[in-house]
């Protein structure tokens, strides 16, 4: 309850924001502080839903469950997308005086029936176990750490190239198709809008294919074809046409989503009960920094020091999914996993 409310207020108070003429250097501070308050909301928020799905779930299901996370967040990004191509039809006058607020305060609507939602849903089976039994630590991340640290880089490492690709492809690629290519600021979110929409439908498709043949082959496969057609994508952007751009975004999301269709019940399997919860929200948030809060920087860096070449760039995304992958390969399948099993204190790995 709590993290879902941060989010949306910090969300809502974007849109009531004064600007840098108003207020300064306080306008930044103010933005990025927000931005502060989402993230940290946001790490405990997605480790919580994955559990919620995956505990609560039968365990012959339990990849599908667990797929619904990785599906919402295209159908949030989707919505978004939409809700700024909307706004941006507005007169750039009125779309920079007050326009571009509408979708942030909208925003709030949607954490009101979160709130409600989430205040029907009871405790999962396997918290519920080890809470009655007595058997769980008192302060889990510092458990995790003792017990588990090793196991933590490795689960880091899984989602660590899917976070790269994902912001390379939502907030690079904006960026490079507008200032180097010269295509419209719509091309590139129309592309998205696509991309999501193929995530929301292939993710579940994945996570239950996933029940029969385990969690580990579709997250290496994935990433492979991820990393190999990221040259193909930049090869196809680069045409201009706006048609070759949409089947780009499409295509590119398609292989994401066969890698981190399992990745997230992958993650919940992993750990013990006592620790599941801090281990799911800090390894997702490692890969997140390292990958998706550095990938655009490092990648406009790489950029400028190849002269405007974009090749390296694709070299380092395909890197970061290589990576992922031989972690994903070093650590054992966890399909069927007792995740009611009470203060199990051997982690699942090589």
């Amino acid at each position: 309850m709590a993290t879902l409310l941060i989010a949306g207020v910090a969300t809502m108070l974007m849109g009531l924001l004064p600007t840098y003429a108003t207020i300064g250097i306080w306008a930044p501070i103010a933005l990025v502080t927000l931005r502060l308050a989402q993230g940290f909301a946001y790490g405990g928020e997605v480790a919580g839903a994955v559990l919620m799905a995956t505990e609560h779930a039968p365990k012959e299901r339990r990849g599908f469950y667990g797929a619904v996370i990785p599906a919402s967040a295209p159908a949030g990004l989707l919505l978004a997308t939409i809700a700024v191509l909307l706004v941006s039809l507005l007169d750039p006058a009125a779309f920079l005086a007050w326009g571009w607020r509408i979708p942030f305060l909208f925003s709030f609507l949607l954490v009101l029936v979160g709130l409600y939602m989430r205040a029907k849903v009871v405790e999962t089976p396997a918290f519920a176990k080890l809470r009655d039994s007595g058997e769980g630590v008192k302060l889990p991340i510092a458990e995790l750490f003792r017990t588990h640290t090793k196991l933590l880089l490795l689960a880091s490492g899984v989602g660590y190239g899917f976070y790269v690709i994902f912001y390379i492809l939502l907030v690079f690629i904006a960026s490079y198709s507008t200032t180097e290519l010269g295509l419209p600021a719509a091309t590139a979110l129309t592309g998205v809008a696509f991309g999501s929409i193929v995530t929301l439908i292939v993710a579940p498709i994945v996570g239950s294919l996933s029940d029969r043949i385990g969690r580990r082959p579709p997250i290496i496969l994935g990433a492979l074809l991820s990393a190999g057609f990221i040259f193909p994508f930049f090869l196809m952007i680069r045409t201009g046409q706006a048609g070759m751009v949409y089947l780009a975004f499409a295509l590119a999301f398609f292989f994401l989503a066969i890698y981190f269709g399992a990745v997230t019940t992958y993650a919940a399997e992993l750990f013990p009960t006592e620790v599941r919860y801090s281990a799911g929200a800090l390894a997702g948030q490692i890969g997140a920094v390292l990958g998706g809060g550095l990938a655009p920087l490092i990648a406009a860096l790489v950029m400028r020091a190849a002269g405007g070449a974009w090749w390296p760039v694709a070299v380092y995304v395909a890197v970061s999914l290589l990576i992922s992958a031989a972690c994903t390969f070093v650590l054992r399948e966890t399909k069927g996993t007792d995740l009611d099993a009470v203060a199990a204190k051997e982690p699942v790995a090589a």
